[in-house]
Formats: structure tokens, C-alpha cells, sequence
């Protein structure tokens, strides 16, 4: 299987990068920039703008599901992840590519009733600290994804931290997520990898968090 990611050198795409290297998946990944010094094996890397159609369309040949993990570093004014995730959705439809996985944020875009009350403020108060033009941006892209007529999952975690050790994912399109909700970005990488071996969640937004290990 081959498998096309964006935002590999993001924080959770590094770790999913590992995780896919780990169980023999083929990779194409696009980096905006020097990808890194020691590329997984099985690694085809493209360099190029995310808004640069022929870099898109590069990592994107031959793969057999395609994962968005998009988002602004910290302290980065730059919003790109609607534009980004448009140009990936056109290319996909391009090449009659069809499963798309992108992970957005529990905090930010549409919040149903599974999203608690203190959650709600909470994301009042994000869109303070991290600009309204980055939330906007984040609810186009959710809005992008659930219209593209693809095969699409898209996964919303909480908090993410780096220690999931032990750590074993919920996942559920009304599961319930709190201000005190958070998963490992290891534990999202393995749900991903999960739900592209066996798709559980095509044409839904799916919610995840983690629980200690019993």
C-alpha cells in the first residue's frame, strides 16, 4: 500500500511518518521545504509549494489513500490549510484518487453536541489568542473535505501531547470531548493507520481521544 501524507514534518506527521515506515508502508511525502536528513525507507519525497499543482500532483501518483495533517506552526501567522487541502481534493479528483484522511481539531470548525459546554468557550477563546482568520480557516477546510465527494475521514483529536505510552484510543462520531480531552500523537498516528488498513469511518467525522491502558 502506498500511501501520500502532507504535513510530514509537522509534529503528528513526523510520527505518523515513523509509524507507517514501521509497518512496511510505501510513502510519498511533500515537504514545502529541505525534507529531513534521514527519510524513512520506502520514501519518495516532493518538494514544492502546497499551492504548486505539479509538486501536489507528484505526491500524490500511485497512492492508494492520501492523509492531511496540515496546521500552522506555533507562533506562525501563516494560514494555508483550506487553500492546501483544496489543492489536494482537486488533484485527488484529477487523478480518480478517492480516500482521503485529514485531521482537524476538536477545538476549532463545526462542534455538535458531543463537544462540551467548557470546550465551546474554550474554542471561543481560541479563536482570541490564534486569530479568527486561522478558526475560519480551519472550519473551510472541514467544510472543503465533507463536500469533495471523496472517500473522506476526517479526524478530530483534542489536546495532543507526546506521551501516549500505554495509551489506547476512543474514536467515535458522537464521542464525547472535553476541555480535559487529550491524545498522544502517536495514538492518532496508529488510528490513522488503522483506519486506512480497515475503514471504519468513510464519510464521517470520527472524534478521538485516548485512555490509559487497562
Amino acid at each position: 500500500m502506498s500511501i501520500a501524507v502532507f504535513g510530514a514534518s509537522g509534529a503528528t506527521g513526523r510520527r505518523f511518518v515513523a509509524a507507517a515506515s514501521n509497518a512496511g508502508l510505501t510513502l510519498r511525502l511533500h515537504y514545502r521545504s529541505a525534507p529531513p536528513d534521514d527519510p524513512p525507507d520506502l520514501a519518495t519525497i516532493v518538494v514544492g509549494a502546497l499551492t504548486d499543482p505539479t509538486a501536489v500532483r507528484e505526491a500524490l501518483r500511485g497512492s492508494d489513500a492520501v492523509v492531511v495533517l496540515l496546521g500552522p506552526r506555533t507562533g506562525s501567522k501563516d494560514i494555508f490549510c483550506a487553500k492546501a487541502t483544496r489543492a489536494v481534493v482537486d488533484a485527488m479528483r484529477g487523478q480518480q484518487q478517492t480516500r482521503l484522511l485529514c485531521m482537524g481539531c476538536a477545538a476549532l470548525g463545526a462542534m455538535p453536541g458531543n463537544v462540551s459546554m467548557v470546550m465551546r468557550a474554550a474554542a471561543i477563546a481560541t479563536r482570541r489568542f490564534r486569530t479568527e482568520e486561522e478558526a475560519d480557516d480551519r472550519a473551510e477546510q472541514e467544510r472543503i473535505v465533507r463536500s469533495s465527494r471523496l472517500e473522506w475521514t476526517l479526524v478530530k483529536p483534542p489536546r495532543l501531547t507526546d506521551n501516549g505510552r500505554g495509551e489506547t484510543v476512543r474514536a467515535g462520531i458522537d464521542l464525547d470531548v472535553g476541555l480535559r480531552s487529550t491524545i498522544a500523537r502517536d495514538t492518532v498516528a496508529a488510528f490513522l493507520l488503522a483506519e486506512i488498513e480497515t475503514p471504519r469511518f468513510v464519510g464521517q467525522t470520527v472524534y478521538v481521544s485516548g485512555t490509559p491502558r487497562a
